[in-house]
């Protein structure tokens, strides 16, 4: 195989996948497949019934691809923009840059979706890191809320969640 051939290609369902209890996800970035430039992909496995963390991309927007399963896409963005998108198989929904958005498997069987992000490299903020990193104070003062309100919440990235085991 040329050099070049070889840059263009990449094994990425073989690839080594995170494991969650709620399913699985696969990434390609720049940093594991050299030819991508301005833009990276994910698979997503669930399980029926798992969520995964709800999540902010600040430096790229995102096109989903419903391979097969049932979902739900939950987007929040300014101004009180939500919305809440069912997908079956073969549906696409997109989430602009910076808007807070999560992935439910809402049926019974596993649900596969690709993700297509438009940054070689892109970043993630966990909401689960956003507000365990708020001081306790913080949250006591602006909301009126127990300071200790998010204090078990657990900290250092991504969650996949529940399924219907």
């Amino acid at each position: 195989m040329s050099k070049k051939t070889e840059q263009n290609s990449f094994k990425f369902m073989s690839s080594k996948p995170q494991k969650f209890s709620g399913g699985n996800l696969w990434r390609a970035s720049l940093a594991n497949f050299s030819a991508l430039q301005g833009l990276a992909i994910q698979a997503l496995d669930l399980q029926g019934g798992a969520i995964r963390e709800p999540h902010v991309h600040p430096n790229a927007n995102q096109l989903d691809y419903c391979v097969s399963g049932r979902a739900r896409v939950g987007i929040v963005g300014p101004d009180g923009y939500r919305q809440y998108l069912e997908l079956s198989e073969g549906d696409i929904s997109f989430v602009p840059q910076g808007y807070l958005h999560w992935i439910e498997n809402v049926g019974p069987k596993p649900l596969k979706f690709l993700v297509v992000l438009s940054h070689e490299e892109p970043e993630t903020i966990e909401l689960s890191d956003m507000l365990g990193g708020v001081p306790g104070h913080t949250i006591k003062q602006l909301f009126g809320l127990s300071a200790d309100t998010f204090k078990d919440i657990p900290k250092g990235g991504l969650r996949i969640k529940g399924g219907m085991m």
